[in-house]
């Protein structure tokens, strides 16, 4: 696989951490037993049409405790990583009372080789008080907080059953940015009923705002999901790899050449129900399919952000 378009055509954030604690550092997914508004009545009982935790996150299921869950990776990867940082990963990890926050986050930080913590959680899951914990949080330690955003349109996101608005996210992202907390964005390409222009778009308003980071998601069947109903109706067509190749580097193109880019692409497997498309399941040989295109296109992050 090659390598070189890694180091030079776009900002990886596994190289911006290795350099920022001078050592690799190990991201651990961990479940941290939290609910969704989006799943538990607060906004809907059906949650987004495209998800189901148990394909996306290798936590989802795990019903150890949570130092349990860290100890036994951390146990697992001594001698090859000293450092790590716990990632809460499903559901939305700040759905809750600021006691029940520090219930969770407190103890993985008494761990000595843990240097921070990454939180994943959707923009309308915060309160005065949250910000509050989180902004003394990031005094203490390094904090990295993920939200779901999947994309700036809001046809897109009453498509999804989101829950919450661009303007949601916006202004999240502006508060936690006032108290110097890192964020990064989830989005995804392929949406129904997304054109290419409209995916970039979602790209140029990021670039416009404090997000320190991307995550970027191929759009992914999975099986069980009101997507998949879509799917088998003929609504929705996930994207081929090349396809999603150009048009993820015409993404990153447009992202400012600060902001970090956490991944390029997700994966899942069929056993884990994953039915379209089937290159998710191949991770190595896809990312070396999409560097390729990256260096035969001369494709470099944020080699378009004047023209926009």
């Amino acid at each position: 696989m090659k390598t070189e378009p890694r180091a030079s055509r776009y900002n990886s954030y596994r190289r911006y951490i290795k350099s920022k604690f001078g050592n690799p550092v190990l991201k651990i997914p961990l479940n941290g037993g939290f609910s969704c508004p989006n799943r538990d009545g607060s906004k809907s009982f059906s949650g987004c049409i495209f998800c189901d935790n148990r394909s996306f996150s290798p936590a989802a299921e795990n019903q150890e405790s949570l130092l349990k869950q860290l100890c036994n990776i951390i146990n697992r990867f001594e001698g090859r990583f000293n450092a790590f940082i716990p990632y809460l990963q499903p559901f939305s990890n700040t759905y809750g009372s600021v006691d029940k926050l520090k219930s969770v986050y407190e103890p993985l930080l008494s761990i000595p080789q843990v240097i921070g913590i990454a939180i994943g959680t959707r923009p309308d899951c915060f309160t005065d008080e949250i910000f509050d914990y989180l902004h003394d949080l990031s005094k203490r330690t390094y904090l990295s907080i993920e939200l779901g955003l999947q994309s700036v349109h809001q046809e897109t996101l009453d498509k999804l059953n989101r829950g919450h608005s661009f303007s949601d996210f916006c202004n999240t992202v502006e508060k936690l940015n006032s108290y110097g907390i890192e964020t990064v964005a989830h989005v995804m390409l392929g949406l129904p009923g997304e054109s290419v222009q409209m995916m970039t778009e979602t790209a140029r308003k990021l670039s416009q705002l404090p997000v320190s980071g991307v995550k970027i998601h191929q759009l992914m069947i999975i099986k069980g999901t009101e997507l998949e109903n879509q799917y088998n109706s003929g609504l929705v067509e996930p994207l081929t790899l090349q396809a999603y190749a150009e048009i993820l580097c015409e993404f990153i193109s447009r992202l400012r050449p600060d902001q970090y880019i956490h991944r390029l692409m997700a994966d899942s497997k069929k056993e884990l129900g994953l039915i379209a498309p089937l290159w998710s399941e191949k991770k190595q040989q896809s990312l070396s399919r999409i560097y390729s295109y990256m260096e035969s296109n001369n494709v470099k992050q944020g080699s378009a952000t004047d023209n926009i």
